[in-house]
């Protein structure tokens, strides 16, 4: 000391390391927080645009949604199930013939060609693939028309006196069911029953198979 003062210097001022320290600590820590609070900010940011894109993809979808339900809703219009008055008169009436001519086959006396190529003829395609035409033939002139016969309770000439009614129950295309009722007189010897009918290239076809 006494040297120091001698030549003329002044004492050098102590330093508080364990301050230092925790001074350093702190601000590196601050930076930590800093760090981590900028880190958070960023994905919260992230996690805010990824909720705004996926709320602009399920408006995106609902609206899809929409546009698609009308446009099935749009074609069930169409398609729906309509009355015999929105058949077309043509059809119509080629339809009703149709039913009638195949009652006619059906009960004639005498199994002509025409008969049976008419019957067979006018028979769905999907049908006549399954069954050949000797086959039908068998099938309705010796084991249909018999049955039927014995359900009536009638002979085949009695039956063939029977005034027969149609009309369309109900069209949607290309399907229609035609209702038929048989009657002698004022007494229905059978029916009312339904006949399903369809359009195929154009022309249309019993459809029972």
């Amino acid at each position: 000391m006494l040297l120091l003062m001698a030549c003329g210097g002044t004492a050098a001022p102590s330093v508080d390391i364990e301050a230092t320290v925790e001074a350093k600590v702190a601000v590196e820590g601050a930076s930590e927080v800093i760090a981590e609070t900028k880190a958070l900010a960023t994905a919260k940011a992230q996690l805010e645009a990824t909720n705004k894109v996926l709320e602009d993809n399920n408006v995106a979808l609902e609206a899809e949604i929409a546009e698609l339900k009308a446009v099935g809703e749009a074609l069930a219009k169409d398609t729906k199930h309509t009355t015999a008055g929105e058949l077309d008169s043509v059809r119509k009436e080629e339809l009703l013939a149709l039913a009638d001519n195949r009652n006619a086959w059906f009960l004639a006396s005498d199994i002509t060609t025409e008969a049976l190529e008419g019957l067979y003829g006018s028979w769905s395609v999907i049908c006549r693939n399954e069954t050949s035409l000797a086959d039908y033939k068998g099938a309705v002139y010796e084991w249909l028309r018999p049955l039927v016969l014995e359900d009536l309770e009638m002979k085949l000439k009695d039956v063939q006196k029977a005034n027969r009614y149609y009309k369309v129950e109900s069209w949607s295309s290309p399907w229609a069911y035609v209702e038929q009722t048989w009657k002698l007189g004022d007494k229905v010897v059978l029916g009312p029953e339904l006949e399903l009918y369809l359009i195929e290239s154009g022309a249309w076809r019993y459809h029972d198979c």
